[in-house]
């Protein structure tokens, strides 16, 4: 078994013995309040379990990079002894070297926001730069980052930015009983259209030739991962909250299925059961949760009335935790319990909501833009919109 695969096994491992222990605390404090002792063991088992849980999705995706590199090393080996041109294959260390020397083909796209330099000697800026060893997919990391992405809502690649228009479903076919030789009815589904624009989200990075020479090769790839996943954060909060006007429309704008909970900043068992059914069967068959981690926080402390945990924590590596068999989604783009606001959203979001990209994630680096303070730019563009296509498909629950 690899180093990496033996760190996944001890981090699952832990993360169990961590369940245990919660369970353990819940179950003795049954029908009475946390003491504060209880209330500090409480948060320091839920934030080591959820640290434990980012550190086994990072060692998964690292045994995922070793096994591409290693099939990578078999096919040019093989091609080499059988004297046949090596593969078009590329470990992405080369395409970090690509972009640091400003070699790029423009297959993947975001605009330029001239605030930020990373200046080698100051502290909060760059000096305390470590190695980085990011060497995965960078669309693959957008969407990683992305939580409705993650939620399975439909992508759909386009090579250029011109407005598309894509079908909505607006009513379903009313089925009747019809008497023996009696005329059946039409009825047919309803569609209607909407316009996927491409709105353009972007940052500009800047380094000092100094910290470029002192960390050649390993500041590249954090800057790289650092701008992807704040794209994906302001793009992945569009796709949840957006207004629709000058942005993506947000899954959250809904309104064929709604509901509330009584409390302003509280959650039922019992309202969830009723979220759980909000929406037909079919759609939950493939249907997705997604809420805020201190939501979800909140949520895995309720019970059934059986008085067991209504959360079933993924029981392997890499598979996510379970509220009623259906896999849960953290976004912190989702809002906190509050009055008013909307936590909950479930359904299906590969019919709910579909995401148009242009081009991927476009990144391009210019010695010249900033050449009278000596520094290298990154640019890093992304064009997206996102919209509902299916209402039906997904309820959005509400704070009284």
């Amino acid at each position: 078994m690899s180093g990496t695969h033996t760190a996944i096994k001890r981090a699952f491992e832990a993360r169990r013995a961590n369940q245990e222990q919660l369970k353990a605390l819940y179950d003795s404090a049954e029908g009475r309040e946390f003491s504060a002792d209880e209330a500090q063991k409480e948060e320091a088992i839920l934030s080591e379990l959820r640290n434990l849980s980012e550190r086994e999705i990072e060692l998964v995706e690292l045994a995922e990079k070793e096994a591409r590199a290693a099939e990578y090393f078999t096919n040019s080996a093989a091609a080499a002894a059988g004297g046949r041109a090596e593969p078009e294959q590329r470990h992405l260390a080369e395409v970090f070297r690509d972009i640091a020397e400003g070699r790029t083909n423009g297959s993947t796209r975001i605009e330029l926001r001239d605030d930020v330099a990373l200046v080698a000697g100051t502290a909060t800026d760059g000096a305390e730069v470590v190695q980085t060893d990011l060497s995965r997919d960078l669309v693959g990391f957008l969407q990683e980052n992305i939580g409705v992405m993650r939620a399975g809502a439909r992508v759909i690649n386009t090579s250029s930015g011109n407005p598309i228009t894509v079908p909505t479903v607006t009513s379903y076919s009313t089925p009747a009983l019809v008497a023996e030789a009696g005329t059946i009815g039409r009825s047919a589904p309803q569609f209607s259209t909407i316009q996927l624009d491409a709105y353009k989200y972007s940052v500009l990075i800047q380094a000092s030739r100094e910290l470029l020479q002192d960390s050649a090769f390993n500041v590249v790839p954090f800057l790289v991962e650092q701008a992807t996943e704040e794209l994906a954060r302001e793009m992945g909060s569009d796709f949840v909250v957006g207004t629709g006007s000058s942005q993506p429309q947000g899954v959250s704008l809904a309104t064929a299925n709604t509901d509330t909970f009584a409390g302003t900043a509280a959650i039922t068992t019992d309202e969830l059961v009723d979220i759980y059914h909000g929406i037909v069967s079919p759609y939950r068959t493939n249907a997705t949760w997604i809420m805020k981690d201190s939501t979800v926080n909140y949520i895995r402390k309720l019970k059934d009335g059986e008085n067991q945990y209504l959360w079933q924590p993924g029981l392997a590596a890499g598979i996510p935790d379970m509220l009623f068999g259906r896999p849960v989604v953290t976004d912190d783009s989702m809002p906190a319990l509050a009055t008013g606001n909307k936590t909950v959203i479930f359904g299906d979001l590969r019919r709910a909501y579909s995401i148009r990209m242009v081009g991927g994630l476009d990144v391009a680096r210019s010695d010249e833009f900033a050449f009278d303070v000596d520094l290298a730019s990154w640019r890093f563009v992304a064009r997206a919109d996102g919209a509902l296509v299916d209402e039906k498909a997904v309820i959005v629950a509400s704070q009284a």
